[in-house]
């Protein structure tokens, strides 16, 4: 080591602050001195980072790569001369127990004793030294890789367990500190969570276990930087307009050697939609969606919709969704314009740093952010520069999910609620009393369940999901989705699931969940009207299969029996026939009203008051005498009580409030809840409602 004055940098300059600006002015003055003199100095470090050494003038050759998208982000090369105290042994300065600092210093020429500046280019770990000896020469090759490449073999020798809604920071630091490292102060926080508990078997590498959490979101990046410091942080090139570049090739500029920019029409797109998967524990699937303003280049108005679907299975929270739908569309809006550059080496640039540069295509002054960068260490050595063309995030719109606004437009302003409370209450007696109801809305698989009620015990607040696969495409007031069957209709399931709700509300959750389950689906499906169903499982060719038609039968009989629920679309049929049937045995001056109060007023468990319910308004004597009487007579009752049309749409749905029981006229699929008669604004008459969008 000379003991002349040196200047040693090490880190990246913070922006945007006049004494970075001025650093970054001294800096281009030094890089851009006509002559160059280099010196290639190595620091030699113990484990403790404590220097050992200082070596100068004995590298020959050498290169540096830095890699901004991977962990390992600064590996290279380096060929020494070769002196004893280099050897690969315990006792040499290259032991591997040691690491390595390695500076590309350049003379300040300008000054009167030439002050050499030395920037550090990385901090890094010996992995595999190999001996040359000729006649004319002895060297020693040295590969080298920043400390991120121990994590990619340092196992767990214990289970570690990171638990749900432990902030991302905390359970990086965690990791890091179960491994060994202590140097963890460049971590930086945030309100960011862990959604669900993660478990690390014994065996797992630190690098796989940095991986699991740092791919719960997205924009954020970790490595270690020139000195050798593990970074987490939030990057903020695609937020700030105000960041000041690190370098700036100008159109006359002497570094540059050459240019030459990419372009891409594959891969554009200006909406981005990700999906996670279901959370077990509120039957919620988050998902979110970012559009490109509709005005811009890429955005909908000049090129159409170019709609890209990620589905990642370890993602449940809506916040995740919402990280990686900018960032991959921050990614995608664009040309993805990549530039690769050619230039005499700038010591001090990093992965992810800013560049501008002056476009002698478009003839423009552009921003474009480093990707990777690749320089040898020889006086006449240049430097390779990828890099990206830089956009702002602020061109990207949240966006709201049309197929969600139409929904909730439907329940705010189209009665979707409060049109069923009501015929609930006319024909059931039955009305919510101002409890908390929660729209929720997932996304499940086509054809899968379209709507369900979740009701919890020891509480009244219940849930509606809605699943958007099924309904999400619903048009009109009725909320055709396109589905085969009329019954279809979202306005119909979910009328369906209101009958679930109010019930729940008014009879309590103890004893709707002790219920028959034919009794709560049958209920709900003759609120609308089920016929569509009944005739998919008993119609074929246009006609009664006699055979389907008993099989349905027997499916009734063995649910009322309690000996069997198969879930299936026969045995939602049974069970609409079933209350249908007991509605026509209902004896004079009495009703549904009548019976649903008998099984509210009961204070049996809910099987036990379903048949006090039967018995007290029909005119059974028992139970088993009425299942007796629906196993002999229910085929013949469905052949000539139920007005089915075996050809086509259904005059009548077959609902309680139809021609085909007691209303006065028949009411098609269009006609059973009458959206014309919603009060807009009116939610919900017996429920606070409100919404969580996915």
């Amino acid at each position: 080591m000379t003991t002349q004055q040196q200047n040693f940098i090490q880190g990246n300059v913070v922006m945007n602050s006049e004494s970075a600006n001025d650093l970054l002015a001294d800096y281009a003055t030094l890089h851009l001195q006509p002559i160059r003199r280099l010196h290639v100095t190595i620091e030699v470090l113990n484990d403790d980072n404590e220097t050992i050494e200082v070596l100068q003038g004995i590298s020959t050759a050498g290169n540096i790569n830095n890699e901004g998208t991977s962990l390992m982000r600064r590996t290279g090369n380096l060929t020494l001369v070769l002196f004893d105290y280099l050897l690969p042994n315990q006792a040499s300065l290259l032991w591997m127990t040691n690491k390595i600092r390695v500076y590309a210093g350049i003379d300040n020429l300008r000054s009167t004793d030439a002050t050499p500046t030395h920037f550090c280019l990385g901090t890094f770990y010996i992995t595999e030294p190999n001996v040359s000896i000729s006649r004319d020469n002895r060297t020693i090759s040295i590969s080298l890789e920043d400390r991120m490449s121990k994590w990619s073999e340092e196992q767990f020798e214990n289970k570690l367990i990171i638990e749900a809604e432990t902030p991302v920071s905390v359970a990086v630091k965690s990791i890091l500190s179960v491994a060994g490292e202590t140097n963890i102060d460049h971590i930086e926080e945030s309100n960011l969570l862990v959604p669900y508990q993660i478990e690390f078997a014994q065996g797992s590498t630190v690098e796989d276990a940095l991986k699991k959490i740092l791919d719960l979101y997205m924009d954020w990046e970790a490595y270690y930087n020139t000195e050798g410091n593990f970074v987490y942080q939030k990057m903020t090139m695609q937020y700030n307009r105000d960041l000041t570049p690190a370098w700036t090739f100008p159109e006359d500029s002497q570094l540059l050697l050459t240019f030459n920019e990419n372009y891409t029409y594959k891969g554009v797109k200006n909406r981005l939609v990700v999906f996670g998967t279901m959370d077990e524990t509120t039957g919620i699937t988050p998902r979110s969606q970012a559009d490109l303003v509709p005005s811009l280049t890429f955005g909908a108005d000049n090129i159409g919709i170019r709609k890209k679907v990620i589905v990642e299975s370890s993602y449940i929270k809506k916040e995740q969704c919402e990280s990686k739908a900018k960032f991959e569309l921050w990614k995608a809006s664009t040309l993805q314009e990549k530039v690769s550059i050619t230039c005499v080496p700038i010591y001090f640039l990093d992965s992810n740093d800013i560049i501008e540069v002056w476009n002698p295509a478009t003839k423009e002054t552009v921003r474009y952010s480093i990707s990777s960068i690749n320089f040898g260490l020889g006086v006449n050595d240049t430097m390779q520069i990828q890099a990206t063309k830089v956009y702002y995030d602020d061109v990207i719109l949240d966006a709201h999910d049309a197929q969600v606004d139409h929904i909730i437009d439907m329940i705010t302003n189209k009665g979707w609620l409060s049109i069923p409370e009501a015929r609930i209450k006319q024909y059931y007696g039955l009305e919510g009393d101002g409890s908390s109801l929660v729209v929720n809305f997932e996304y499940n698989e086509s054809g899968g369940t379209t709507a369900y009620v979740t009701g919890y015990l020891g509480t009244t607040t219940q849930t509606l999901t809605i699943d958007l696969v099924d309904l999400g495409g619903s048009v009109g007031d009725n909320g055709d989705s396109g589905l085969p069957s009329k019954g279809d209709y979202a306005d119909r399931i979910i009328g369906h699931e209101m009958v679930h709700a109010v019930m729940n509300n008014q009879c309590g959750m103890a004893k709707m969940d002790k219920a028959p389950i034919w009794f709560t689906e049958g209920s709900a499906e003759f609120i609308h009207g089920a016929d569509e169903r009944v005739k998919a499982s008993i119609v074929e060719d246009g006609r009664i299969n006699d055979e389907y038609l008993d099989y349905m039968i027997k499916r009734g009989v063995s649910v009322l029996k309690n000996e069997s629920w198969n879930a299936d679309s026969d045995d939602y049929s049974a069970s609409y026939v079933i209350m249908k049937y007991i509605d026509k045995k209902i004896t004079a001056g009495k009703d549904m009203k009548s019976f649903m109060a008998t099984f509210k007023n009961s204070t049996s468990d809910g099987l036990t008051a379903v048949k006090e319910a039967i018995v007290a308004n029909t005119g059974y004597s028992t139970f088993d005498e009425f299942v007796s009487d629906f196993e002999a007579n229910g085929a013949n009752f469905v052949k000539t009580k139920m007005t089915l049309n075996l050809d086509g749409d259904e005059v009548d749905t077959g609902s309680i409030g139809g021609s085909d029981h007691r209303g006065a006229k028949p009411l098609n699929a269009e006609d059973i809840f009458d959206e014309s008669l919603a009060e807009a604004g009116v939610i919900a008459k017996g429920f606070k409602v409100t919404f969580e969008r996915p």
